[in-house]
């Protein structure tokens, strides 16, 4: 019997690279903040930009371009402007392998769960552009103006609703939100080198792989 049952996998930088669509409303958010109330925020490097990938949107602001929470917010609005209404979100593509994979946990019996800190609206979305959402047990991810913020919220309310049995449960994912939330809950973890993050992130991980294949090796032993 293999040790894991209940595999959650992130999103961005572990199922889809969408570097693209969310660099570029990122760009288009900090823009309209500067045109809107007249300041001078630098624009992010592409360094930079990468950096908000998998964290919560309004917390990267802040860190990173500037420390207000309402034009955190406002950051935010403006983002999403561009990365729903004009469809950025489907700028991205599937990483090689990820859709065999999740496909074949599937019809080997193992229960699938997206575990995102995208919003779901958005989340729901792009996993049915790609013809996904058969595949999944069940999607938790925010819901907007809710309560849950972040990765750790996340994976609370998966194992609080879902009743998993922690030694049977794993994450993966490809930054350190991923990680250390996996960690703070009581499950394994799997890091993938393929999207966002790097070694340093993956301290806590169990787990370290570079593609989707040595992903099925783990969970199929």
């Amino acid at each position: 019997m293999n040790k894991y049952c209940n595999i959650l996998f992130d999103l961005d930088g572990t199922i889809i690279d969408s570097a693209s669509g969310i660099m570029n409303g990122v760009l288009y958010g900090v823009k309209k903040i500067n045109e809107t109330y007249n300041l001078n925020i630098n624009i992010p490097s592409n360094e930079t930009l990468k950096k908000f990938i998998g964290p919560p949107l309004d917390a990267s602001f802040r860190k990173y371009c500037y420390d207000d929470e309402k034009l955190s917010l406002e950051f935010v609005k403006f983002y999403r402007e561009d990365y729903n209404g004009n469809n950025g979100l489907f700028n991205c593509s599937l990483y090689d392998g990820i859709y065999d994979l999740i496909k074949k946990l599937s019809e080997n019996n193992y229960k699938v769960f997206l575990a995102t800190a995208k919003p779901k609206e958005s989340a729901l979305r792009i996993i049915e552009h790609f013809g996904m959402e058969k595949f999944f047990t069940g999607f938790y991810a925010p819901i907007l103006g809710g309560k849950i913020k972040n990765k750790l919220d996340v994976l609370k309310e998966a194992l609080e609703k879902e009743n998993f049995e922690k030694d049977k449960t794993v994450m993966i994912g490809d930054r350190i939100d991923d990680i250390d939330a996996a960690k703070n809950v009581g499950i394994d973890s799997i890091a993938v080198r393929y999207g966002f993050g790097n070694d340093d992130e993956f301290k806590n991980a169990v787990y370290i792989v570079d593609n989707t294949k040595e992903i099925f090796d783990i969970l199929s032993k």
